[in-house]
């Protein structure tokens, strides 16, 4: 017997963790802010976060270019 194995929205769904949410949030914020003070405001709020977590590598690697 043939069975059609249906797949719901939450089969799709990617899970990201919420760190590394929280840090693309900061990363897309310097990348929008309009003045350097801002740009450097959250560059360190990004990177401050990155060490807390332990994710530098991660934010020097993919975020940062």
């Amino acid at each position: 017997m043939w069975y059609i194995n249906m797949m719901t929205s939450e089969d799709i769904k990617i899970h990201i963790p919420n760190e590394v949410q929280k840090l693309n949030k900061l990363a897309t914020a310097c990348k929008n802010a309009q003045s350097d003070d801002f740009k450097a405001l959250w560059y360190k709020k990004m990177i401050d976060l990155a060490k807390e977590y332990g994710m530098m590598d991660y934010v020097m690697r993919k975020l940062v270019h």
